[in-house]
């Protein structure tokens, strides 16, 4: 059941690498989103403001192209019954747990306020025709935010999930 690299390693250190190890196959997909969502985002405002919203789902497209392959290339690990790695970079996670909120809160507060002031400060801000790169570039920042989110909370709660792994597996 274990092997020889986890009967040495504590609990802790096989847990943090299982976190690691499922934060891994998660980004493996969810990059994808990071085009994907702020590509529909311009495709809506494409729409509402009555362009082709073909740019918006090309690049809809893409990220769900690029979702499915990371998907596919992660498969051996996401249903991989092998022990993690152990891993001891435990002060590491330790403050990716700690600075994963505010990072996150701080992309998204950056960009909006960077896209208020281009709307206020530039005389076509607010034009038909600038609208949709706006909405991308206020969406842009939310998928990578959830993303760090998740990883932050697959790393605080890696313990639990660890132990759950074991019993299911």
């Amino acid at each position: 059941m274990d092997t020889a690299a986890s009967g040495t390693a504590s609990f802790p250190q096989r847990a943090l690498g299982y976190a690691h190890r499922r934060a891994r196959v998660f980004w493996f997909w969810w990059m994808g989103m990071i085009f994907g969502l702020p590509g529909l985002a311009q495709a809506a405002v494409l729409a509402a403001t009555g362009q082709s919203p073909e740019n918006g789902l090309v690049l809809a497209g893409l990220g769900l192209a690029i979702s499915g392959a990371g998907w596919l290339m992660a498969i051996g690990p996401r249903f991989t019954r092998t022990d993690p790695r152990p891993a001891d970079d435990v002060n590491r996670a330790e403050q990716y747990v700690r600075i994963a909120p505010g990072s996150a809160i701080g992309m998204i507060a950056v960009m909006v306020a960077i896209v208020v002031a281009i709307m206020i400060a530039t005389p076509r801000g607010t034009a038909p025709d600038v609208l949709p790169i706006l909405a991308l570039l206020v969406v842009f920042p939310v998928p990578v935010a959830a993303g760090l989110l998740y990883s932050a909370h697959l790393h605080r709660h890696r313990e639990r999930f660890f132990a759950g792994w074991l019993e299911r597996r």
